[in-house]
């Protein structure tokens, strides 16, 4: 499914249509400088969604500025090191992220992850269009409707063309969003409360662990988001490339753009209104500066939605059924698809009520992510990490495999530590200063589940 046409090569070419999908990376189309990775992770950071990520702590879970901000580096650092790792898989056998967990979680087990996460990428892209809509919207006051087709359209035109013009925009991207985004932070930082002290209205549904806890939590999941997508934008790199380079790229890419405008996020809310994102930066910023800075906040919508996309369209192309290849035959199609989907939630769901609907986005999204994350790099460590062949990666004849069970106990056993608005579990509810710890412990479930069989699946697969 979704193999290129051998004659139809790709090389480094930008203004070319990526012709290959889930299909092995041939060495003859390998290319690329590690470097790229560092431009491209920090480009899709440095937009309004990273910065919102910092107002929850202080906005909704009532933190003083000093709590938020150590509880912003730990979770940021936390996945930044996930994601560096995953990275290294990419070049290692020329495959996306979602289709190395065929390995572990079986070629129709793998469906499930496959789902998730093109719904998830679809969830992205609608958490960043709207902010991008709110943005255009503050420049060019013709409506939501009409500003959002023009979101769409901007976004599906590089997705559609692929890995190199991905590549390609977030290195020239990267500069002018840098500038726009120092020029915010210097006028911002005179403002800031930096000693606003602990909100107990706020925080009095989990106090000040439980509140710590989750801000952890939300810093983590944020990072999460990418951990599904890491090999897909390392893969065509050469062979030989130096893991300590690629992990370190991805790690700092990550890393510093994040805390800095979780922090700024942070600060802006120590001392305006969280009610409209927008509203963080358009009252305080003098006019000029604050049309740059809006058509920042659209820059930074496309440049991490396209990553949204593309990776979306990929676990799509994974879910390797007769309905899927019927409708996305190729991957641009595919990107096209996820575009499409993700405008029309948009537009249905995203009028109003960002902030809640946001926190409970990132905490959906890692509570599959993690018990996913534990199965892959436990497998790794435990089964694959001397192994190059991708046999594995394509064999339908093992539909299932323990990765699958340990996933979906993992998963389980994590639900009665689940504390957010749309559903609070049974340890959370009766111990709400542990805050929602389920991240943790699907992760350690799924790992220790996946450890028990590593030795007897290893004599499954050697050779």
């Amino acid at each position: 499914m979704s193999y290129a046409d051998p004659s139809d090569t790709y090389g480094s070419e930008v203004l070319h249509v990526e012709p290959h999908g889930i299909d092995p990376i041939p060495q003859s189309e390998r290319h690329g400088r590690v470097s790229s990775l560092f431009t491209l992770w920090f480009s899709a950071n440095l937009e309004f969604a990273t910065l919102t990520t910092g107002v929850l702590g202080v906005g909704v879970f009532g933190l003083s500025f000093w709590q938020a901000a150590v509880a912003i580096v730990i979770g940021t650092v936390v996945g930044a090191l996930a994601i560096g790792f995953l990275t290294t898989f990419g070049y290692r056998w020329g495959l996306p992220q979602l289709i190395q967990s065929r390995a572990a979680f079986g070629y129709f087990g793998n469906f499930l992850p496959g789902i998730l996460n093109f719904l998830c990428g679809i969830g992205w892209y609608t958490v960043n269009t709207v902010l991008g809509v709110y943005a255009l919207q503050w420049l060019l006051p013709i409506g939501f409707l009409p500003n959002l087709i023009i979101m769409i359209i901007l976004q599906a035109i590089i997705s559609i063309y692929g890995h190199n013009m991905i590549h390609w925009v977030e290195r020239v991207a990267v500069l002018i969003l840098l500038v726009i985004f120092i020029l915010v932070s210097v006028y911002a930082f005179p403002h800031i409360h930096f000693n606003i002290a602990e909100n107990p209205h706020a925080s009095a549904f989990s106090g000040t662990s439980g509140s710590m806890i989750l801000s952890i939590a939300i810093s983590l999941s944020y990072m999460m988001g990418w951990m599904t997508y890491s090999s897909d934008y390392s893969r065509y790199f050469p062979r030989d490339t130096k893991s300590t380079k690629a992990f370190a790229a991805a790690f700092w890419g990550n890393v510093i753009p994040a805390v800095w405008l979780e922090l700024l996020g942070t600060g802006l809310s120590t001392f305006t209104s969280v009610s409209k994102p927008t509203d963080l930066v358009s009252g305080i910023l003098p006019h000029p500066l604050a049309i740059v800075t809006m058509l920042a906040i659209i820059l930074g919508t496309i440049t991490a939605n396209v990553i949204n996309i593309y990776s979306g369209s990929i676990s799509l192309l994974s879910i390797d059924v007769g309905i899927v290849r019927a409708v996305a035959p190729k991957r641009w199609v595919a990107a096209l698809l996820v575009g499409i989907l993700g405008g029309i939630l948009s537009y249905v769901g995203g009028q109003s009520g960002y902030y809640q609907n946001y926190s409970n986005f990132l905490f959906v999204l890692a509570y599959w992510i993690s018990p996913w994350a534990a199965v892959v790099i436990g497998d790794y460590l435990l089964v694959r990490r001397h192994r190059d062949e991708i046999d594995d990666f394509y064999d339908k004849n093992r539909p299932l495999r323990v990765g699958f069970w340990a996933f979906l106990i993992g998963f389980a056993c994590s639900i009665p530590f689940f504390n957010q608005v749309m559903y609070t579990g049974y340890f959370a509810k009766h111990y709400p200063q542990i805050g929602d710890i389920s991240y943790y412990v699907s992760f350690v479930v799924a790992f220790v589940l996946y450890a028990l069989f590593a030795n007897r699946r290893t004599a499954q697969v050697r050779p």
